[in-house]
């Protein structure tokens, strides 16, 4: 059955429940000037997910967050569908759900995120969503010294690897604290610097806070093997002896019927968020071709759509000029978190910088524009608890 059209205000559908999809409502309201829009939230999930902080969890700080979605779209006045995304037909404007139901729309926002897999086999994938606290009998091990070798692997397709630095450097840190200071950490990435995101100063530092932990890197490196007991890697074949390995998922797109995508099944986009060739079409977040896969990312994609949907028309988006994202990240550390900021051209960083304090507020580890305060206002009034990243 198609959804009928509303009688004022333009349909706009929001395909996804993570912090893309939020933010685009949040940015959508504040973009709109007055202007009525109909609000769809088309999500799988009953909840939003705040998964950054989830590394936490394995160490006894259960800071993982769940936000109900019902509570957010019904304080936002916007319309929840519980159902996924299957297939979008551009030409008459509808999208079909898994269940099967037609919804029309006059702007579609993608922002389904990504699929995640397992990247090693034989190793530990940590997947932030699901059941970060699965990755505690590893830190449990180190305490009873059981384990003496951990490698920590960077697939080639994670998107954002901080998450698997924060693990290598929270577990050294804890095998620090009891006494088992003989435990070999190595950091296995593809990068050619630890964290080369943010080339520069951010780097430097997060490689200097990996020497401090006793972590050794091995960069411009894959690993492509792991039998429970060697990992091999290449460039040369060498071989790195592990008693346990972490690795970070892979990422692929989430492949949805009447979308481009690219080889990896990722939507295709402009500079702009637009989806190529599908009028009022956008696609924001892990779900796109854009390389980095980082919430503060994905919701300044967000604000840039919401701004061009408010505006009621895209066709001069192409003669403004890209908008150029700036990077935000906390890094956690088991000690005091390291705060890293660098603006990204073309998918790479032109600039970084690193401090032990926090250049933007609110210290959220998802820095949106409209979602972090969001967030924090109902913290303050009692309707979430508050975020800290200072403790245990």
């Amino acid at each position: 059955m198609l959804q009928s059209k509303p009688p004022s205000g333009r349909r706009v559908l929001i395909a996804g429940g993570g912090v893309a999809a939020i933010e685009t409502v949040l940015a959508l309201r504040a973009a709109s000037g007055g202007v009525a829009f109909d609000v769809t939230v088309l999500a799988p999930g009953r909840d939003l997910v705040y998964r950054p902080l989830s590394v936490g969890e394995p160490f006894g700080r259960p800071l993982l967050k769940r936000y109900a979605l019902d509570a957010i779209c019904a304080d936002l006045g916007a319309t929840l569908v519980h159902d996924v995304l299957g297939a979008v037909d551009g030409y008459r404007k509808t999208v079909t759900t898994g269940s099967g139901i037609e919804l029309g729309y006059d702007a579609l926002v993608v922002a389904t995120g990504a699929r995640a897999t397992e990247s090693l086999p034989n190793a530990f994938t940590f997947f932030a969503d699901t059941d970060p606290e699965d990755f505690q009998w590893i830190v449990r091990e180190v305490e009873e010294g059981v384990t003496r070798t951990i490698a920590f692997v960077v697939p080639l397709t994670s998107g954002w690897p901080l998450p698997l630095y924060e693990l290598a450097l929270m577990t050294a840190e804890r095998a620090w604290a009891v006494g088992a200071g003989d435990v070999a950490f190595t950091l296995v990435t593809p990068e050619d610097s630890p964290l080369a995101i943010f080339q520069g100063a951010g780097s430097h530092a997060v490689a200097r806070l990996l020497g401090v932990a006793g972590i050794e890197v091995e960069s411009n490196t894959y690993a492509h093997d792991y039998d429970g007991r060697v990992v091999r890697l290449s460039p040369g074949d060498r071989r790195l002896a592990a008693d346990r390995v972490v690795a970070l998922p892979s990422l692929s797109g989430p492949d949805i019927a009447g979308l481009p995508l690219d080889a990896n099944r990722f939507v295709r986009v402009d500079d702009h968020g637009r989806v190529p060739g599908l009028d009022g079409v956008y696609a924001v977040g892990d779900a796109t071709t854009f390389a980095i896969k980082q919430g503060g990312i994905a919701a300044q994609q967000a604000d840039a759509v919401a701004a061009l949907i408010a505006r009621g028309s895209d066709v001069d988006a192409a003669r403004q000029p890209a908008p150029r994202p700036h990077l935000r990240a906390i890094l956690l550390t088991g000690r005091d978190p390291l705060y890293l900021t660098a603006t990204i051209t073309g998918g790479e960083s032109i600039t970084s910088n690193a401090s032990r304090d926090c250049p933007w507020w609110p210290p959220h580890k998802i820095a949106a524009r409209h979602l972090a305060p969001y967030l924090a206002d109902h913290e303050q009034r009692g309707a979430a608890p508050v975020l800290d990243l200072h403790r245990g």
